[in-house]
């Protein structure tokens, strides 16, 4: 083979390279993004989110809990 098709190659297999770089890297962030927006939708009726109960003081038997 020749320089020029060596660096051809070479060249080639660099640009590969950094497209599937990208490529991995933008299914990871639409992975994450979907994974953030599944856990908002399950916490959609949790009542510490909807603010539909109101927080107690767990204090157990203590003598000063009113």
């Amino acid at each position: 083979m020749s320089k020029r098709t060596t660096r051809t190659l070479r060249a080639s297999l660099w640009v590969a390279a950094a497209v599937l770089c990208c490529l991995s890297a933008a299914m990871l962030i639409d992975a994450n993004k979907r994974e953030a927006k599944t856990a908002e939708q399950q916490n959609v009726g949790d009542p510490g989110t909807t603010g539909s109960i109101k927080h107690m003081r767990w204090c157990g038997a203590a003598p000063w809990c009113n």
